[in-house]
């Protein structure tokens, strides 16, 4: 069928079969959370640079301003200036600003320009919104003396203490709909009806493997396949020991660790073993890894006690979570360069683990919350103790650490024998092909007559000289600048036989050579003088200047004088090369040279290259596989407290702070930390106590959000003032105490603990009511609670994009549910260029799961970015969630959707199936449940206007089951959770 009939149809059968599926719903964007990551975007990257390089011309120092313009408040920077406003929010093209920083027009700051990532995080901060806390203009320098006692009384801050179960009127599950329910006895709030079982089964499978269930798992689950109905709880259990429970909450764990296979930055180099962390994460969610041993593990790996070379192994890979944010490589400032890592390590570290934004206190005290910028530089000596980038991969690029990890004894023999063997051959061949490149060059040079000035006949004292390079023979010999008139060199020459010659002179070039040294050339016809210019390099070889063609016999000598007569600067005399002319002007190359002695040793060298070229060829065929390695940092050898950096600045430095935690969150009896070591083991620690107020809120918090679509704190990933407060304070604090009280123990009101399992968390949740309810809306509660803050109903959820991409590849049969291994093998050290116009570096087609899929900063697959993947920059608890056009269209022009929507008809289509049968199959396949009477009658008309009612022709039935299966993948309810 052509694209345009194809389109034609595809057109009809989206109006005429599911126009209500295609209705774009709201965008849910948690506003809250985004605004968070906004600004800590603006205290890491703006308001840093606009002390540095703006405030000292637009500020309230600065008198009025330069140009009537301040930039130390947002009022200010709105009010604008003698040029107008300098930003215009959403498009940094139009601002007045961005100009100025890219020194089109006008040229801020005046000093220099900034570097481009400086420009280009300008640009994104205005076309996001320009947001700016600064409500009015305060002094950088100013300490505002943080109360950390009165900071305590904060809520993140407070103790973890379990609370009594409340009573309620009505019945629940477990402790989970007690505190629930009791939220909305006291709003007086009626509760949703539960959920469909066929939609809750779909919601279990995605949520908890990402995947939809088979056909035959829904009718094992339904109970719909002859057998006994799969309860809840034993249907969570299995999708729990599933292995695509660890691929799926992995990848949440990822968009944490803002995981990517390459730097991005300015120096978008190949991280080619951070797929070894990836598994690591994977296979940690598979295990169940308690999560403040994960924790240990990823910030204190290389640290930690181990018993087998597995568990070192496993212990080092974790320390990867440090190393993989983006670097600027190339920075030359290589103090500056640190401290940067530091504060992405940092901030990555406060947002991930205790949801708090550090990274603002670099240059100054938190505006909002009690740390000061004592707390960070305390921490920046521990991390600047911690080694993270090692060496260069070129002049300049810096590059990171890769660690060797257990081998067996064997296999390291095996690389080590390897290497000097190659490096053996290296030598030798890297040796043999200089020696051949000197014999060549000699025989170029030889290529006519060749006289040196070894054979010239000299008046007056020339020097000898070696030092500039590029001379023929042993030497070269110049005038010194003096005895100009009194000096003179003949380079004494007699043809082999008559002919025409060409003259060429050899000298070495440069700025303090005479410019117009006399030449006499004698020759069969007399005498010919010329002048040469011996500033400019010579044309043949880089070595050679041709001064004339002239006529030469074979009984008569022949000379070539040069001489310092009138010059002005060194007069240089290296040889002088008399190549032959024939009739028609081309050089005629010296019969002697093919059977000469030279020739022959540069045959025999030659053969001597192809041999160990094969040699090495051949150790290549049977070399052993590389010794594994891992990005993982380690304690570097000199440990020590850091300075703070007054303003942020590394050249300005201040008092030296020892290394600690924070303040606000310290506990009795909390780790010290020796001077011999980092502190990161001690800090791991200190992160993963039951003690600590944040760590074990934020994580019960991540797992909440990804389950109800909300978390009990909206904004996960911060728990400061600017971040939302707990809509269910006392259960969340419930949840933290029993997550992080070991199994077998119970908390202070009888809970039992949970140990710290991710998996255990995940099963309390869904086997709740308040997890299980229907999504449907009811007005009388809307009116009270349009936000669902109290979970009258449940959230109405997303599929991320992975699951999108998944669920098509799996429908198909194409899917493959083993392990992706390496996404980036092959790949030089620099993945792409970075440029909009680079095509060095395509994705290759794979069926792994998304979570495979290789993540190259700046080059993303499209399937994901479209469907709002986490930016791997940024520490991402919650992605975004949009409604875009975009969707819609890959959704209905993308060849892996037309292929996948091919290939799931061809699966369908088995057998004598009538269109009947083909409806009810396909809705139960892709939305996992059986069609309304409504649309099944819709579909029957699309099926029967494109074929016959009874399945006679498959290929027939497969073209138009494609389209059909293609309207429902671009519908609303195949992406989203009901």
């Amino acid at each position: 069928m052509s694209d345009r009939r194809y389109a034609v149809v595809f057109s009809a059968a989206a109006r005429l079969i599911l126009a209500g599926y295609l209705v774009v719903s709201a965008s849910v964007v948690d506003g809250g959370d985004e605004n968070a990551q906004q600004l800590a975007f603006f205290e890491a990257k703006i308001r840093p640079v606009l002390v540095q390089h703006c405030y000292e011309c637009h500020s309230a120092k600065s008198d009025a301003g330069k140009g009537g313009l301040r930039l130390d408040s947002s009022t200010a920077l709105l009010a604008g200036g003698d040029s107008g406003t300098p930003i215009v929010r959403g498009n940094a093209d139009d601002s007045l600003l961005i100009s100025a920083l890219r020194y089109d027009g006008l040229e801020m700051p005046p000093a220099g320009k900034l570097p481009d990532h400086v420009i280009r995080d300008f640009e994104t901060w205005v076309n996001s919104g320009a947001v700016d806390p600064r409500t009015a203009a305060v002094p950088e320098d100013a300490h505002r003396g943080i109360d950390i006692a009165a900071g305590r009384e904060f809520w993140a801050f407070q103790p973890i203490r379990d609370h009594r179960v409340p009573q309620t009127r009505q019945k629940f599950g477990n402790s989970i709909d007690a505190f629930v329910n009791a939220k909305l006895e006291a709003a007086d709030l009626p509760v949703s009806v539960a959920a469909e079982r066929s939609a809750l089964i779909r919601r279990l499978y995605y949520d908890l493997i990402g995947l939809p269930p088979t056909l035959e798992e829904r009718r094992h689950a339904e109970g719909a396949g002859g057998g006994d109905e799969l309860s809840i709880e034993g249907l969570v259990d299995r999708l729990l020991n599933s292995t695509q429970f660890g691929v799926h909450w992995g990848r949440h764990w990822l968009d944490v660790a803002r995981y990517a296979d390459s730097n991005g930055g300015d120096f978008n180099a190949t991280f080619h073993n951070a797929w070894k962390y990836r598994d690591y994460v994977i296979d940690a969610m598979n295990n169940d890894k308690p999560f403040d041993q994960f924790i240990r593990e990823q910030l204190a790996g290389d640290l930690l006690p181990f018993d087998t070379d597995y568990q070192r192994t496993e212990q080092l890979i974790a320390t990867g979570f440090l190393m993989l944010g983006t670097k600027m490589l190339s920075e030359r400032d290589k103090d500056k360069l640190q401290m940067d890592v530091v504060d992405e390590q940092i901030s990555t570290v406060g947002s991930a683990f205790l949801g708090m934004t550090l990274g603002c206190a670099r240059c100054h005290d938190h505006k909002f919350d009690p740390i000061p910028t004592d707390d960070y530089y305390a921490l920046a000596g521990i991390f600047r103790s911690t080694r993270t980038l090692e060496g260069e991969s070129q002049k300049y690029v810096s590059t990171w650490t890769r660690t060797a990890l257990p081998a067996e004894p064997s296999h390291i023999a095996a690389v080590r024998e390897f290497e000097a063997q190659k490096k053996s051959l290296d030598d030798d061949l890297k040796k043999l092909k200089k020696s051949v490149a000197a014999l060549e060059k000699q025989v170029s040079q030889t290529n006519g007559f060749l006289v040196d000035d070894i054979s010239a006949k000299t008046t007056g004292v020339w020097k000898s000289s070696t030092l500039s390079p590029g001379f023929v023979g042993k030497q070269y010999l110049h005038d010194d600048n003096k005895a100009k008139g009194r000096m003179s060199i003949s380079f004494p020459w007699q043809a082999p036989r008559s002919g025409i010659y060409e003259v060429q002179l050899s000298y070495l070039a440069g700025s303090g050579r005479a410019d117009n040294v006399p030449v006499t050339i004698q020759h069969a016809d007399g005498t010919t003088d010329i002048r040469l210019n011996q500033t400019k390099k010579p044309a043949l070889d880089g070595l050679f200047a041709a001064v004339g063609r002239f006529n030469f016999r074979a009984e008569m000598a022949a000379t070539v004088t040069i001489s310092n007569a009138d010059t002005d600067g060194h007069v240089i005399a290296d040889a002088v090369r008399f190549v032959e002319v024939d009739g028609a002007g081309k050089i005629v190359p010296r019969e002697q040279i093919a059977g000469s002695p030279l020739a022959e040793e540069i045959q025999q060298q030659q053969a001597q290259v192809q041999q160990i070229e094969q040699q090495l060829k051949d150790l290549a065929k049977h070399a052993p596989p590389p010794l594994p390695e891992a990005i993982a940092v380690a304690d570097l050898p000199e440990i020590g407290d850091c300075r703070i950096c007054i303003r942020g600045e590394h050249r300005n430095p201040g008092d030296v702070v020892p290394r600690r935690f924070l303040q606000v969150a310290a506990y009795e009896g909390q780790p010290g930390i020796p001077e011999s070591q980092s502190g990161r083991k001690e800090l791991a620690e200190w992160i993963a106590s039951p003690n600590n107020p944040l760590t074990a809120r934020v994580i019960v918090n991540r797992v909440w959000s990804h389950l109800l679509g909300e978390g009990l704190v909206r904004s996960v990933d911060n728990f400061g003032q600017l971040g939302d407060r707990p809509t269910h304070p006392e259960l969340l604090d419930h949840l933290a105490a029993r997550f992080c009280t070991p199994v077998g123990r119970q908390t202070e009101f009888g809970a039992a603990g949970l140990g710290w399992s991710i998996k255990a968390l995940v099963r309390e949740i869904v086997l709740t009511d308040a997890y299980q309810r229907s999504t449907a809306h009811a007005e009388i509660a809307w009116q009270k609670d349009p936000e669902n803050r109290l979970l009258w109903k449940a959230h109405r959820k997303r599929l991320p994009a992975e699951s999108i991409r998944d669920t098509v590849l799996a429908l198909s049969g194409q899917l493959d549910l083993s392990p992706g291994g390496s996404p980036v093998q092959g790949l030089g050290t620099l993945v792409k260029d970075n440029s909009a116009n680079a095509e060095n570096y395509e994705s290759q087609e794979s069926f792994h799961r998304s979570a495979y899929l290789p993540i190259i900063r700046n080059e993303l697959p499209a399937m994901l970015t479209v469907f709002d993947f986490a930016d791997p920059d940024l520490v991402t608890g919650k992605r975004a969630v949009t409604n875009v056009p975009a969707q819609a269209l890959l959704l209905m022009n993308s060849p892996f959707i037309m292929n996948g929507a091919r290939k799931t008809a061809q699966r369908l289509c088995t057998g004598n199936t009538t269109d009947d049968e083909l409806i009810t199959r396909t809705y139960q396949a892709i939305l996992c449940r059986a069609p309304t009477d409504e649309e099944h009658e819709r579909a029957m008309g699309f099926l029967q206007s494109v074929g016959s009612a009874a399945s006679t022709n498959a290929e027939v039935d497969v073209d138009r089951l494609s389209r059909f299966i293609h309207v429902l993948f671009a519908s609303t309810e195949f992406r989203m959770l009901n």
